[in-house]
């Protein structure tokens, strides 16, 4: 579910071997992505408690076993995409892939600003959350 740091790392990964990245891959930025946290948050950005993957496979009523292994985690990251579609049709379930993905960046932009302002308020006057999605 984390998308960000798995595209990032990718993308790190192909420049330091010296190869193309992945937009230059595909002729185009990456797209679009799907990332179930970042929807989560946008459409029940009010729910107390954390966001992890755990959590939101208990919420959704995916199973999640041998939780942390990459195979694992992505069937159960896109079985919560799944539920997220079923249960927000209007924001999530009936919205284009691309349209969807243009919403995640925003989203995902606002909750960055959000979260960097809490954290200046309390405990780190110079924090800093990057706002970028998919890939930093």
């Amino acid at each position: 579910m984390d998308k960000d740091f798995d595209l990032s790392l990718l993308d790190a990964e192909l420049r330091r071997y010296g190869l193309a990245t992945l937009d230059e891959r595909l002729g185009r930025p990456v797209g679009p992505v799907l990332d179930a946290l970042v929807i989560d948050r946008a459409v029940d950005k009010y729910r107390k408690g954390s966001r992890t993957l755990q959590r939101v496979c208990e919420l959704y009523g995916v199973e999640l076993t041998d939780a942390h292994e990459a195979g694992s985690d992505a069937l159960a990251a896109v079985r919560v995409a799944v539920a997220l579609a079923g249960r927000y049709p209007a924001e999530v379930g009936a919205v284009e892939p691309a349209e969807l993905h243009r919403r995640q960046i925003d989203w995902y932009r606002q909750w960055a600003e959000g979260l960097q302002a809490w954290l200046r308020r309390g405990k780190d006057p110079r924090a800093v959350v990057d706002p970028r999605w998919p890939a930093r």
